[in-house]
Formats: structure tokens, C-alpha cells, sequence
């Protein structure tokens, strides 16, 4: 009964954290730069908002939904700016953007405010998710129960050998 219960408490944890919105900015060496926003599931975040925020003012220089492929490419703005990626409740990561060929229009750099922090439960994770800490966990008790087992049996079979050979 009890390895029935750790069987399907191990397999309930592992549903625990289904999956983390990543968020990739590339420049395109154009003046242009491409959004991708896929789930840590290999998912793509379709219809996730894309967010371009002025730094100075919290203006929205761009915004649009990721389309079916889960890529955007637009132009890079001229003024310093951070990319805001939404994918819904607890799914929002916020990255400082790519600056243009030409570096940022020194006009329009006044007093830039700092990037909005998001709460501990918006940011994205980095670090080791629960289940993958489980998962290592459970292989490596199960590599060294095994070598266990195997010593013992090894020690009992040689035991057996010296017993017959007497």
C-alpha cells in the first residue's frame, strides 16, 4: 500500500509545474529583431502579448499578439525601451531590448526609469523546477539502491561458490 501511495504521490508532483514561458529576443542585424515565446513544454505561446515599454515615459512604442508560429519580427525603436512578453496569469517575463545599429536617439534619453520588477510569482524561473529536482532525486536513490542490491547479490553468490568448492 505504501509504494502504491509514492508511486501516485510521485506522479502527481511532477504535474506540479506544468510549464515556463521563455521569452528569446535576436537581432536580426537590421535594425529589426525577432521575438520568439515558447513554454518550457516545447509549446509555442501563441497569442501572447508582445509589449514594446519606453523607459522614460512607460510608453508603449509597440504591441501585438505572437502570431501561429510563435516568432515577430519589428523594427527595433529608437529610444531605450524593455520587451514585455504576457502569456496570462504568472506568465510574464520583462527584458531589457536590443539597441539599434545606430545606438539609441540621444534626445530621447532623459531620466530613464528603472524596468518594471515583476513579483516573485511573475518572473520567469531559471533555477531547477520541482519536478526535475524529484526526477534527479529518485535516479540517483534508484542508481544507489541498485548498486546495493548488486553488491549483496554479488557477495552471495561468491558465499555460494567458496561453500561449493568446500
Amino acid at each position: 500500500m505504501k509504494k502504491l501511495l509514492s508511486t501516485l504521490f510521485l506522479l502527481l508532483v511532477t504535474n506540479l509545474y506544468a510549464h515556463t514561458l521563455i521569452m528569446n529576443i535576436m537581432d536580426n542585424d537590421d535594425n529589426t529583431m525577432t521575438i520568439a515565446g515558447t513554454f518550457s513544454t516545447g509549446q509555442s505561446a501563441v497569442d501572447a502579448l508582445i509589449r514594446l515599454e519606453a523607459l522614460n515615459n512607460g510608453a508603449i512604442l509597440f504591441q501585438k499578439r505572437l502570431p501561429d508560429d510563435g516568432e515577430l519580427t519589428i523594427a527595433i525603436p529608437k529610444e531605450p525601451y524593455q520587451v514585455v512578453l504576457d502569456g496570462g496569469p504568472g506568465h510574464t517575463i520583462v527584458k531589457e531590448g536590443i539597441a539599434p545599429i545606430d545606438g539609441f536617439d540621444v534626445t530621447k534619453i532623459t531620466e530613464i526609469k528603472q524596468p518594471k520588477k515583476l513579483s516573485k510569482n511573475m518572473t520567469s524561473r531559471n533555477s531547477w523546477s520541482l519536478p526535475y529536482i524529484v526526477l534527479i532525486s529518485i535516479t540517483l536513490l534508484l542508481i544507489v539502491l541498485s548498486i546495493y542490491v548488486s553488491k549483496r547479490n554479488t557477495d552471495k553468490i561468491i558465499r555460494m561458490i567458496q561453500e561449493s568448492k568446500q
